[in-house]
């Protein structure tokens, strides 16, 4: 799937996704508080973290949120139902990448700790058991969040960052 992460004049961003399924979403952020925008800090550290269920990979599978709205393409027939059951599937890795960004979001902002015992303790608000990430996967989400600050400080009203979120091999079978 690839997005386009766009700076708006207000300081917020947009982003503009090309799903597999060649239907275009926009999604449009609420926060203008951290250094980069809340929906990046998602792709960057889901991606970084392999949450394959959070916000971006949920999105890819076909779910649909308050603040996306459908641009291009033909949406399916049953976007509404299969956006709930995406969503009740999800709820656990969705609620837990709300934990673990906000970790991610207060590193890149330059107040938070950037170990790999933030990443665990945010583990432990919503799950049970030994965290899943190691210290290369905490490293590599850091280091690719402080390259996206410095890109997001440089760009200009309207400039645009893209990335590319991983499809599931089911998705692209279906194509």
């Amino acid at each position: 799937m690839h997005v386009e992460f766009s700076k708006r004049a207000d300081g917020g961003s947009l982003a503009l996704i090309d799903r597999e399924d060649g239907v275009r979403l926009r999604l449009r952020s609420y926060d203008r508080t951290g250094e980069v925008p809340h929906d990046a800090v998602h792709l960057v550290g889901e991606r970084a973290l392999g949450l394959t269920c959070g916000l971006w990979g949920s999105l890819a599978a076909g779910a649909l949120f308050d603040s996306v709205e459908v641009v291009a393409g033909r949406p399916r027939h049953d976007r509404h139902r299969r956006s709930d059951a995406v969503r009740r599937e999800n709820a656990a890795q969705l609620r837990h990448a709300e934990s673990v960004v906000g970790v991610l979001q207060q590193c890149v902002d330059g107040d938070g700790d950037s170990t790999k015992a933030a990443l665990d303790a945010a583990w432990g608000i919503t799950a049970t058991g030994a965290s899943p990430y190691t210290v290369d996967q905490a490293a590599t989400a850091v280091r690719e969040l402080r390259t996206l600050r410095e890109r997001w400080r440089r760009l200009a009203v309207g400039g645009t960052i893209p990335y590319t979120w991983p499809t599931p091999p089911r998705a692209r079978r279906r194509r």
